[in-house]
């Protein structure tokens, strides 16, 4: 992620937010700070093989993500680092109860390193989250430390170390295209790391016509050409069955709900945002958590 954006559009929304909503954006502009420091340290290493670009494409544009047939090596030894940084910055500064705090900051994170499949997280990082989860029991976890809390602290760390990957892996594959590619139904959830989508996007620079849709995902940073009008969480093109909603005065962040599978996502209008403020993914990400309260409101739901 680009950190000068980052802070540049953290600061525009801080402006004009309440005293609660302007902490939130500080706190993961601090977190964003650390993923990103640790991603160019990965980066930086270069362990990465890269498919060839003709071969990155092809897996590209596969069904199945391109970390499932080309995997991602974590070093545990860095991975380990990257938890205890997060952890402390989590235990300091993410608001929790005394009890919870104490018991993250003291947590030993080699043991979750060596306890954890490392080589899962590399070729399908939410399915290792999820593994994690169910084996909670096994990991020492304090009673004070609640799970959902805890788990927070691997998953942001993975966005620093499949990054600079899944980077590369994009590099590759635009450069793989032909120029007579035909068209195609694009995946609903990440081409490279499989996970499924965070929100997206519409407005010049996505798609072919610069008023496109592409979508983002959070675990891994990439962000991909989607249809337009096309339900981001289930993929049904049915649209008298796709809905947008907004709250009153925010136009530009919106909920897209389907009424095939019942969900929804996010969705951020890039014109409709204030031209001093960049959009920047990571950060609209924060600013429309919101929106995930009014998608569960049965009274939403009625309307």
């Amino acid at each position: 992620m680009d950190l000068k954006l980052v802070h540049t559009a953290v600061d525009a929304y801080a402006k004009g937010a309440s005293r609660s909503d302007a902490a939130r954006l500080r706190f993961f502009e601090g977190l964003f700070d650390i993923q990103q420091q640790r991603a160019d340290l990965v980066a930086a290493s270069d362990g990465y093989e890269v498919p060839a670009a003709p071969e990155a494409f092809e897996l590209y544009r596969d069904n199945a993500p391109v970390f499932s047939k080309a995997p991602v090596t974590l070093d545990a030894a860095e991975f380990q680092k990257t938890c205890e940084l997060l952890a402390a910055y989590l235990a300091s500064e993410a608001g929790l109860a005394d009890e919870a705090a104490q018991a993250l900051a003291a947590y030993d994170w080699s043991m979750f390193v060596e306890r954890a499949d490392l080589a899962l997280a590399g070729s399908d990082p939410a399915l290792f989250i999820e593994r994690m989860l169910q084996s909670i029991s096994e990991l020492d976890v304090p009673d004070d430390l609640p799970a959902n809390v805890f788990m927070m602290v691997p998953a942001f760390a993975l966005r620093a170390h499949l990054q600079p990957a899944a980077e590369l892996v994009a590099k590759a594959a635009r450069k793989g295209k032909p120029e007579d590619e035909p068209g195609r139904v694009h995946p609903v959830d990440c081409p490279i790391c499989g996970t499924p989508s965070t929100a997206s996007w519409v407005g010049a620079g996505a798609g072919s016509d610069g008023r496109g849709r592409e979508q983002y995902c959070s675990m891994c940073g990439h962000q991909w050409e989607y249809e337009r009008v096309r339900c981001g969480a289930c993929g049904s093109t049915n649209q008298n069955k796709l809905h947008y909603k907004n709250l009153e005065g925010d136009s530009a962040h919106r909920l897209l709900t389907c009424d095939d599978c019942g969900g929804y996502q996010r969705v951020v209008f890039r014109e409709e945002l204030d031209p001093s403020c960049p959009m920047v993914m990571e950060v609209e990400d924060v600013v429309m958590a919101k929106l995930d309260q009014v998608a569960l409101d049965p009274r939403f739901r009625n309307q």
